[in-house]
């Protein structure tokens, strides 16, 4: 993905970690990017889950978390008690660069979905933007704040092929499940079309 879209902005939607063969590497390297300015980190349910129910743990404790709960991403970072710290800071660093949504242009882009915001930007009213499902329905795209949008895109719920639905809802849904299909895609926003990848593309 990163040799197909060269010299390009990029907008994670979330979820990079506690699934799929290598955690660890894929939030470095996430962290990375968005350090170099060159792509927005949005939160997903999972960094959510994993930041939120460890942040205010003693040091035993989030051992026993990570040990438990959070055990799959502990493996990425070696397994080891010792290996808790390192996870934690990595969370920690993506908490300071993470954003519930962002829009450019027409284009909105949240985890799951279109974020209900209040009376300013800042005002997230509830965490739906992290776990709600397209059956749920979609909040009104936010034009008191943003007049050009006209579409948001979401990962989260998992899709047999992407939903582009540029003309009704306006709405994009382009999570393929790759931690179990091997297959995922990025949704370009400057030609609106997808981009497909499978493991034999690699």
């Amino acid at each position: 993905m990163l040799e197909t879209f060269v010299n390009r902005s990029l907008i994670f939607l979330g979820d990079l970690i506690h699934r799929g063969p290598d955690s660890r590497f894929t939030l470095l390297r996430a962290l990375e990017l968005a350090e170099e300015g060159r792509a927005v980190l949005l939160w997903g349910n999972h960094e959510h889950w994993a930041y939120t129910e460890t942040i205010n743990l003693s040091e035993a404790e989030c051992v026993r978390w990570f040990q438990t709960e959070g055990r799959e991403l502990l493996q990425a970072y070696g397994g080891k008690p010792s290996a808790v710290a390192e996870v934690r800071v990595d969370l920690a660093r993506f908490a300071q660069v993470a954003k519930p949504y962002h829009v450019e242009g027409k284009m909105m882009c949240a985890h799951a979905s279109r974020p209900s915001l209040g009376l300013t930007l800042e005002d997230v009213l509830d965490n739906g933007y992290l776990s709600d499902r397209p059956a749920l329905g979609l909040h009104p795209l936010p034009i008191q704040f943003f007049p050009e949008l006209t579409y948001s895109v979401h990962g989260h719920t998992v899709v047999a092929a992407p939903v582009i639905d540029l003309a009704g809802e306006g709405v994009v849904y382009i999570d393929l499940g790759s931690s179990k299909t091997s297959r995922f895609c990025v949704w370009d926003a400057e030609l609106q079309r997808v981009f497909f990848y499978n493991e034999d593309e690699f």
